[in-house]
């Protein structure tokens, strides 16, 4: 046991080697699980009968609503629901819209592809946005492993298996942090878009307020 505390507590086991490994064997077996549901599903649905990419089909239903001029139809849940019905069928689950009427926007562009290729746009550019990001943050020069990393983290199969915007949501955050001290305005707009999430509407300026961040505050 001591053996075992001391190998955690020094991290000896940690090589390089290692990492690269089960780096790469988490990568490999998220590409494996995402193939899988892919090749299971049946039309728009998975095998359970959701919408492949789950959550981004809220986000397309309500991108097809803003489209068809009922916009503020998106807010009302039964409303969505039946679009949604009408696209993925009767026996899809309920996944329902909670984002501000800005993010109709995107949700709009998007609808103008037909469901998968628009699922696959999103969680491409998405993650593209994620990698920079994370780039951005890391000093230089880059240990040439940080892209297995950042791919391997379990986050990212999650958000690739749900279609859901965790990717933009740290592109924007972590783009924000890496350009705070250099950008303050830019990492201000960054922090603003954020808001999307309302709860970091709340969080974020009080932050940068007692931070004394003034300039990012106001840009925000």
């Amino acid at each position: 046991m001591s053996h075992l505390l001391a190998l955690l507590r020094d991290g000896e086991f940690l090589t390089r080697p290692r990492i690269r490994l089960w780096a790469a064997a988490f990568v490999v077996g998220f590409a494996a699980a995402i193939l899988y549901m892919a090749a299971t599903a049946h039309g728009l649905n998975d095998y359970k009968g959701r919408p492949l990419g789950t959550d981004f089909s809220d986000v397309y239903t309500a991108g097809l609503m803003a489209d068809e001029g009922a916009a503020a139809a998106a807010y009302d849940p039964a409303r969505h629901y039946a679009r949604e019905q009408a696209v993925f069928g009767h026996a899809t689950p309920f996944y329902g819209w909670h984002y501000p009427p800005f993010f109709l926007a995107i949700a709009a562009a998007l609808s103008q592809l037909s469901y998968l290729p628009a699922l696959i746009l999103w969680q491409a550019a998405t993650l593209a946005l994620y990698l920079a990001a994370v780039s951005l943050l890391l000093p230089r020069p880059r240990d040439p492993l940080w892209l297995l990393l950042a791919l391997a983290f379990p986050a990212v199969f999650v958000n690739l298996g749900h279609g859901q915007n965790g990717f933009l949501t740290t592109a924007l955050f972590a783009g924000a942090l890496g350009l705070l001290d250099r950008r303050p305005v830019i990492a201000g707009i960054l922090f603003g878009l954020v808001a999307y999430k309302p709860q970091f509407g709340v969080i974020i300026p009080l932050v940068l307020a007692v931070s004394g961040r003034w300039r990012c505050f106001a840009a925000a």
